[in-house]
């Protein structure tokens, strides 16, 4: 009686499983994305126009948009799948074609940002900046539902959503931007703008690409042979390979991650933008009480941080002892968390009061 009554509640529900594409007509898309279209590079540069100028103006829905259109993800895949098949035609092929995609895209933004003579950068820019493990799970989720759906023929429209996710033109489009403005930057945040803070836009922004690029192809890989495209005997060497290619450039990013976030919670408490209950601020509370933290970043690269704090003081109120006692109080703290070294960039806003007795 209770079997019926769930079987007539479910309608005869089944697990469906989708018919598998047949390897040779996979084979063939897979040959037909490798190859270096016209039409391939007329997506991929509009796709970087779209996603320059959308972090140049600071817009989300403009830098999401670019990454519908921008189809960098199709020979990553053809990479992958070449790599599990072992042809090395179509490896060749592939990287020849995604190594001239982000030749394309970085020159496309360098041209654009040098031409409106870009001087400063937004969060849309600085969040691309920093890579950490979080960018590489999402990288392998992103790659997972790639590679499968393109083995289901109804699963075929998700590859733009897959696109989206994982986001590899806006990363290399910040690479562009941040090889035009050399050493120095000013930064745009909120209401404030600040200059002087160390520039390493182009290079974290390129190493968040590389990460993508080498998590996509070594998951998709791994996806293509578990539905058995491809024999793990014939291609353990190229998985051991790019295994070795994404140990290198993220082989210290767990210990700098985690070095990064237990700095940031030495301002996890501040309220309202004030510094008296961070920690660092504990021994004048009185005098910090008056400072408002507007923005703080911290980035660990092989061991050394390097801190970038902008402060709301009044005018003259910060002087050269109170900072020198803020920078020693900083470097023990990184060093309690393990840091070889700290370098600090201390900002400061002055705010002055005029008062008028009319």
């Amino acid at each position: 009686m209770l079997g019926q009554l769930l079987e007539s509640l479910s309608g005869h529900l089944a697990v469906h499983l989708e018919s598998r594409v047949p390897c040779t007509e996979l084979y063939e898309a897979r040959i037909a994305s490798s190859k270096p279209s016209l039409g391939f590079f007329i997506l991929l540069i509009s796709s970087a126009v779209i996603a320059t100028l959308g972090l140049i103006s600071n817009s989300t829905a403009v830098v999401i948009g670019a990454m519908i259109v921008a189809p960098l993800m199709d020979p990553i895949l053809s990479l992958a799948f070449g790599l599990a098949v072992s042809d090395g035609r179509l490896i060749r092929r592939s990287a020849v074609t995604v190594g001239f995609g982000v030749l394309a895209v970085v020159g496309t933004a360098s041209l654009i940002s040098w031409g409106l003579g870009v001087s400063y950068v937004q969060s849309e820019i600085t969040g691309r900046t920093s890579p950490n493990l979080i960018d590489l799970g999402i990288a392998i989720a992103a790659a997972v539902a790639g590679s499968f759906s393109m083995t289901r023929k109804q699963l075929s429209n998700s590859i733009a959503g897959v696109a989206i996710a994982v986001a590899l033109v806006p990363p290399l489009c910040v690479s562009g931007i941040g090889l035009t403005l050399g050493s120095e930057m000013v930064a745009v945040f909120g209401r404030g703008t600040v200059a002087g803070l160390t520039n390493q836009i182009a290079e974290g922004s390129f190493l968040l690409f590389l990460a993508n690029l080498i998590g996509i192809t070594v998951t998709s890989l791994m996806v293509f042979l578990v539905q058995r495209y491809g024999s793990l005997r014939t291609c353990w060497r190229n998985l051991l390979v790019w295994l070795g290619l994404l140990s290198m450039p993220l082989s210290s990013a767990l210990h700098d991650f985690s070095v990064r976030q237990q700095m940031d919670a030495v301002f996890a408490h501040v309220k309202s933008g004030r510094l008296k209950r961070v920690a660092i601020a504990q021994g004048n509370p009185r005098l910090w009480s008056r400072v408002r933290l507007t923005y703080s970043n911290v980035s660990v690269v092989d061991n050394k941080a390097t801190l970038d704090l902008v402060l709301n003081a009044p005018e003259d109120f910060l002087n050269q002892s109170v900072m020198n006692s803020l920078n020693q109080q900083m470097l023990n703290r990184a060093k309690e968390f393990g840091v070889d070294d700290l370098d600090m960039n201390i900002s400061v806003i002055p705010n002055r009061v005029y008062k008028f007795d009319n």
